[in-house]
């Protein structure tokens, strides 16, 4: 039943245009898929329809509705940190073998939506997802990030800010203070939306819209 659920769900979003014209659906959908992963993964995490919901999720990030963002950002978040819910740590595996071929675009989408492409209220929602994903992979995440902020031009953001940024990153996955991660995340935020021209530069950089058009296969 939950399959089949999902899969007539997730075919409803294959761009961000459905997740604006059915954000309820979208909500309820990722609200779901969030009690499956905390409570009974066991029936979630090696079903088939799994993968498409992680690529809906990808093109949902960025979605403008709050209440669908927030439940979209919050199920990617209860994935990164599958090992936290209820017998969740045997499907580590299957989780991995999803999201590492995807960790660099989702990483990208989630700097994007720290950037400018949601609004400054999601920061923190946003924030705790790339927090969760940085201590899920460690290194590899941190390289994730590197390489999506190496496409912002240094006009927009001087490498201190990057470095800073990067360095909030990895002690917060070392276990330092979420607040780290935080206050790292809203200077970063406020340096890349100083002004239009400066946003408009750095969603140029990242363009979240094309990469959450398709799905990695």
């Amino acid at each position: 039943m939950i399959e089949v659920l999902f899969k007539r769900t997730t075919s409803l979003f294959t761009s961000i245009k459905e997740f604006s014209t059915r954000p309820d659906i979208a909500d309820d959908c990722f609200l779901l898929a969030s009690r499956c992963i905390r409570y009974c993964p066991q029936l979630f995490i090696p079903s088939a329809v799994f993968p498409a919901l992680i690529d809906c999720a990808m093109i949902g990030i960025t979605v403008q509705h709050r209440e669908a963002s927030n439940s979209v950002l919050t199920c990617l978040s209860d994935i990164f940190d599958l090992a936290n819910s209820n017998k969740g740590e045997q499907y580590l595996s299957i989780r991995d073998s999803l999201i590492i071929p995807r960790g660099a675009t989702i990483t990208r989408i989630l700097v994007a939506a720290l950037t400018g492409a949601l609004p400054n209220s999601r920061l923190e929602t946003v924030a705790y997802a790339l927090l969760a994903l940085t201590r899920a992979y460690g290194m590899q995440a941190l390289e994730w990030a590197r390489e999506s902020l190496s496409l912002i031009p240094l006009t927009a953001v001087k490498e201190v800010e990057r470095s800073g940024f990067l360095q909030a990153l990895s002690e917060a996955a070392s276990g330092a203070d979420v607040n780290t991660v935080i206050l790292s995340v809203e200077e970063l935020s406020d340096v890349c939306r100083r002004n239009r021209t400066v946003q408009e530069i750095v969603q140029g950089a990242l363009k979240p819209l094309e990469l959450n058009m398709v799905p990695v296969l």
